[in-house]
C-alpha cells in the first residue's frame, strides 16, 4: 500500500473527516484532501506524520478497527491491544515504510490482554465486587446496569474464557438509555471477545424497522470478530415482558424479569451460586433449542459467491441500496477493465451472476444508488465498486467510462418498465450495501476491512430491510414523473461529461 493508500484507509475505519484531522494534526484542509486523493505524497515533515499516528493511535479503540488494520499492513501486532505510545509509533513505522519485517519480529504481545483499568465506574455507576457462593439483588434500571458491568468486569478477571450466554429480550437502548453507557458496554464487550471469550446471543424478536437496525448495528463490531453466534425465536413474541439472562456458566449469571412498561420497579439478580447457575444455563440451553441462527456471516470469496450468485438468481422481486452505479447495468467493457486489473477476484462469478435477462424481466427491480456530479467524476474520485469482490487493484470512472454506464442505465430503463433507478447522494464513505429479495432474503455486504456478508432469511429482518430500503426510495419518487425527471437529470449528466 502507498501512503495515500494507507491514509485513506487510516481515515476511513475511524470514521474521521478532514476537518477533524487537520485541527488535530495542526495542517490546512486542503493538505488532508491532497493526501486523501493521493496528489500529495507522504509529508517529509516527520513531525507531522507524527501528529497523524497519535490521532489515529487514539482512535482506534475498537477490536474490529485493530482487526482491520492488521488484515491491511499484514502486521499481527497491530491486532493487539498496546500502550498509546506504543501503538503510535507503530503507526508511524507503517505510514513512514519503516516496520521492520515479519521473520525479525518476537510477537510476545500475542498473548497479552487488554488492561481493564478504567472500568470500575462508567458514568458514576460502580462496578461491584463479585462474591463466590453469594446472591446479590440490585433495584430498578440503575442497578440492572450495576449489574451488567459488574458481570462483565468479574469475567475479565477469570483465566478460563468459555462461551458466555446472552439473552436479553428487549431494545438495549430502552434498558441502557445513555449512548455513553451504550458505547462504554460496547467496548468492554469487545474486551471481552480479544480475551479470548466466545458469545452465544438471542436476539429479541424485531418489533420495527428502527430497533432491529439500532440492535443490528450496536452488535456489528462484535458480528466483524467472527465470535458471536446470534439466534432468534422464529415466532412473534408479545413484547409485554423485559428479560435479561445473562450466564457464564459455572461462575456467575446475572438475570432479571420485568413487565416492560414497568421497568424501573424491577429487581436484577447477580448470583454465583452454582446451583442457580445451573438452572439458568439450562433454561437458556432449552429456548435456544427452540431458536434459529440470525444470520449467516460469510467471508471467504467462495461463500460470498455463491451467496450473491443466489440473491440474484432467485425470481422475485429486488430493491437494493448500492456503493455506486449498478454494476449489473455496467457496460462488458468496464466489466473488462475491472476484472483485469483485478486478476484475483470472483470474475467468473461476477459474470454469470449479473445476468441482464434475470435480473431485469418482468418483476420489479429497485436501484437506489449514489449519482456523483460531474466534478467528483472528473477530478478521478469516483470508484467503480463490485460490493462482492475483494478489490486489488482500485478502478476509477473517467468522464467517458462513467457517461457509458449512464446510458446503459437509461437504456434499461427504457426497455424494462418494472425497472427504476433512484439516485441517492455520492458518499466515499459509505461501506454497506443492502440487497433484498422482497420476502424472501436480504444481504447486508460491508465493503470495508475485514469485509463481509450478512445474510438473512429471518421474514420479519427481511422485513425490516425491505420497509428501510423503500422509505429511501419512497422518499426520493421513483415512478411516474419522477421516473421521468430521474431520466432527465442523469441524461444532463452524460451531456456534461461528455463535454469534459
Amino acid at each position: 500500500m502507498t501512503f495515500n493508500d494507507k491514509f485513506k484507509f487510516l481515515m476511513d475505519i475511524t470514521n474521521t473527516n478532514n476537518t477533524t484531522l487537520a485541527g488535530a494534526v495542526g495542517i490546512d484542509n486542503s493538505a488532508v484532501s491532497l493526501y486523501r486523493s493521493g496528489k500529495r505524497k507522504c509529508p517529509r515533515n516527520k513531525e507531522i506524520l507524527r501528529r497523524m499516528s497519535d490521532y489515529f493511535a487514539a482512535s482506534i479503540k475498537l477490536s474490529y478497527q485493530r482487526k482491520a488494520l492488521a488484515l491491511a499492513s499484514d502486521y499481527s501486532r497491530f491486532n493487539h491491544s498496546r500502550p498509546l505510545p506504543e501503538y503510535s509509533d507503530m503507526l508511524y513505522q507503517w505510514l513512514a515504510d519503516e516496520l521492520p519485517q515479519t521473520n525479525t519480529l518476537v510477537d510476545g504481545i500475542l498473548n497479552e490482554n487488554i488492561s481493564s483499568s478504567g472500568t470500575n465506574n462508567i458514568m458514576g455507576i460502580k462496578s461491584i465486587d463479585v462474591i463466590p457462593n453469594a446472591t446479590s439483588i440490585l433495584y430498578k434500571s440503575e442497578g440492572k446496569k450495576q449489574a451488567v458491568i459488574s458481570f462483565i468486569n468479574h469475567l475479565l478477571t477469570l483465566e478460563d474464557h468459555g462461551t458466555v450466554y446472552v439473552w436479553i429480550d428487549d431494545d438495549v437502548y430502552s434498558i441502557f438509555d445513555n449512548k455513553e453507557i451504550l458505547n462504554s458496554i460496547q467496548e468492554l464487550l469487545l474486551r471481552l471477545i480479544d480475551y479470548g471469550y466466545t458469545i452465544c446471543q438471542i436476539s429479541p424478536s424485531p418489533v420495527n424497522t428502527t430497533q432491529f437496525f439500532e440492535e443490528f448495528f450496536y452488535w456489528v463490531p462484535a458480528y466483524i470478530t467472527g465470535r458471536v453466534k446470534s439466534y432468534y425465536y422464529p415466532r412473534m413474541r408479545d413484547n409485554l415482558f423485559s428479560k435479561i439472562s445473562i450466564i457464564y456458566p459455572p461462575h456467575v449469571a446475572v438475570y432479571s424479569d420485568c413487565l416492560s412498561t414497568v421497568s424501573d420497579n424491577s429487581f436484577t439478580v447477580m448470583t454465583t451460586e452454582p446451583a442457580v447457575i445451573s438452572i439458568k444455563e439450562n433454561e437458556f440451553k432449552t429456548f435456544l433449542s427452540y431458536c434459529r441462527p440470525t444470520m449467516n456471516i460469510y467471508e471467504s470469496a467462495e461463500d460470498v459467491s455463491k451467496c450473491f450468485h443466489r440473491i440474484l438468481n432467485t425470481h422475485v422481486n429486488h430493491i437494493q441500496k448500492g456503493l455506486s452505479l449498478p454494476p449489473a447495468a455496467m457496460p462488458e467493457e468496464l466489466i473488462t477493465e475491472f476484472l483485469n486489473n483485478n486478476p484475483d477476484s470472483l470474475g467468473v462469478n461476477l459474470r454469470t451472476s449479473y445476468q441482464l435477462s434475470t435480473v431485469f424481466d418482468d418483476l420489479r427491480n429497485v436501484d437506489i444508488c449514489p449519482l456523483a456530479t460531474a466534478e467528483e467524476v472528473i477530478a478521478g474520485h469516483v470508484p467503480v465498486i463490485f460490493p462482492v469482490v475483494r478489490q486489488q487493484t482500485a478502478v476509477y470512472y473517467t468522464p467517458r467510462s462513467y457517461a457509458k454506464h449512464l446510458q446503459n442505465i437509461i437504456r434499461i430503463m427504457d426497455t424494462y418498465p418494472d425497472y427504476f433507478f433512484v439516485p441517492i447522494q455520492y458518499d466515499p464513505d459509505d461501506n454497506v450495501c443492502i440487497i433484498v429479495n422482497e420476502g424472501s432474503e436480504a444481504i447486508l455486504v460491508r465493503t470495508a476491512l475485514p469485509s463481509m456478508v450478512f445474510d438473512f432469511n429471518h421474514p420479519q429482518i427481511v422485513q425490516n430491510f425491505q420497509e428501510y430500503l423503500y422509505k429511501i426510495a419512497n422518499e426520493i419518487g421513483y415512478s411516474d414523473i419522477n421516473r421521468k425527471k430521474i431520466r432527465a437529470q442523469l441524461k444532463e449528466l452524460i451531456n456534461v461529461l461528455e463535454k469534459a
